[in-house]
């Protein structure tokens, strides 16, 4: 889905740009809605990166002040946090028992999407080239009742993937992440990362476990 994504930005985008009937305003909605699928590149890109930045402003304090604009662009996980907090609190109430369990539910959620970047962002870097590939639909195992097993079943592998490797290293790279910043005494990505290691390590692990 997010491969189609970036295949429907490159087939209109250009469209949307030139029509003469819609405004700027509209354009720009128009834009970024063809984009919503490539966020995943941009998330996978910032988490990549979030390590080796860590040794930069160590190494460079100059830096710091870019380091305390960049710091703002938190106040988007902090937007997310509140929309679905109201989106939750509508169906679920809003006692303090109930926000505590949105509290879990939301990072857990924030988890595991961060976990699937590595996944979306290839996928959206073929739509954007342009690369063909074939339409794997979700697998019906035929399963009608309980004595029924999906395990043996022609659709699954056991072969570990290109993408399962990359999630493992990515754990292993996060957990060095995580490590780091104790002897540079900078804890203010060690959330970020903590997520990011238990989202990689999720995706892997069910990925594993379903082979098994």
């Amino acid at each position: 889905w997010n491969k189609g994504g970036a295949e429907n930005f490159r087939k209109t985008v250009l469209s949307v740009l030139s029509a003469n009937n819609i405004s700027f305003k509209t354009k720009f909605h128009g834009v970024m809605h063809l984009l919503n699928s490539s966020m995943f590149l941009c998330v996978f890109i910032v988490s990549i990166l979030s390590v080796p930045t860590m040794y930069i402003k160590e190494i460079y304090p100059r830096f710091d002040w870019v380091f305390s604009v960049l710091s703002f662009f938190v106040l988007s996980t902090i937007i997310l946090f509140i929309c679905y907090w109201f989106t939750y609190k509508s169906i679920q109430g809003s006692s303090f028992d109930n926000f505590v369990d949105y509290i879990k539910i939301f990072f857990t959620f924030f988890s595991v999407a961060l976990g699937f970047s590595l996944h979306n962002s290839i996928a959206v870097l073929e739509g954007h080239m342009g690369k063909r590939s074939e339409f794997v639909r979700t697998p019906k195992f035929n399963l009608n009742n309980l004595t029924d097993s999906w395990k043996g079943n022609k659709y699954l592998t056991k072969k570990l993937s290109r993408n399962m490797i990359l999630e493992f290293a990515l754990m292993g790279y996060f957990l060095f992440g995580m490590y780091s910043a104790v002897p540079l005494n900078d804890f203010g990505l060690f959330p970020f990362h903590f997520m990011l290691f238990a989202g990689f390590g999720f995706v892997f692990f069910k990925s594993l476990t379903a082979r098994a």
